[in-house]
């Protein structure tokens, strides 16, 4: 009898301690520059997981400076990457950027603004799907074109592309939502912006790239019995103890 009644107190500590646990943190915002493929720029870490990142007056000073020194017309006036983790009815990672052409240089290569973030908790499921979208406007002497990609788990989906004739204006496009499978506790996203604008000085561009992750949400084991019962998980643990003290 101590056995069993050892065993149902161990599982009702149990269940309280899953109950009332917050979720674990995990990998705070990469944001890093590139030109060409090569990385010019970071990986720049935001403070905490759930906390946004900006660039700073002086990281972007810095970021211009090797801009300039790897000989890109290239300029870029404000970054950022938000997300909303650990998650929620959906899970998502954005990309904000204001980027011109400075009278110098060129943009023979292209220049890649890319962020990650792993161990997003929720949305959970059997199912999944990702969405990306991408915005934004441009100055009327812009010229050229962007690319966006978002990927779930490392893998690409459908990539987004749009051109600017030069005669300015706003632009958004969309694709998905698009099958990703399970989507599992702990994932990552990620965001690709590549820019390849002509080489017009003064050009401006805004641009927001966002990736969002939805799923068929399969209910944590304590909410199933809650379901079931219409009681919290240890309340059920008491209960049965009760019942067989009384049996005793």
């Amino acid at each position: 009898m101590r056995r069993h009644r050892g065993f149902l107190y161990g599982l009702a500590l149990m269940a309280l301690s899953a109950f009332m646990a917050s979720p674990a943190e995990a990998g705070s915002i990469e944001l890093s520059v590139d030109l060409g493929g090569t990385v010019i720029f970071g990986p720049v870490l935001s403070s905490s997981p759930d906390i946004a990142i900006t660039l700073s007056t002086a990281q972007l000073l810095t970021l211009n400076q090797d801009l300039i020194a790897a000989g890109s017309a290239y300029r870029i006036t404000q970054l950022s990457a938000d997300s909303n983790f650990s998650g929620g009815s959906t899970g998502f990672l954005q990309i904000n950027a204001q980027i011109a052409i400075g009278r110098n240089g060129n943009t023979s290569v292209p220049l890649s603004i890319d962020a990650t973030q792993s161990g997003f908790l929720s949305p959970l499921g059997p199912n999944g799907t990702i969405t990306n979208a991408v915005g934004g406007s441009n100055s009327n002497d812009a010229t050229g074109g962007l690319t966006y990609t978002g990927d779930f788990q490392g893998t690409n989906a459908a990539t987004l592309a749009t051109t600017f004739p030069g005669d300015g204006g706003s632009f958004s496009l969309s694709n998905g939502p698009t099958n990703i499978g399970t989507v599992p506790s702990g994932y990552s996203l990620s965001s690709h912006l590549v820019v390849n604008m002509g080489n017009v000085p003064i050009s401006t561009l805004g641009v927001t790239g966002t990736t969002t992750v939805s799923a068929q949400t399969v209910p944590e084991p304590a909410s199933v019995v809650m379901l079931l019962t219409g009681l919290p998980v240890p309340l059920v643990f008491m209960g049965l103890l009760r019942r067989r003290k009384a049996k005793a």
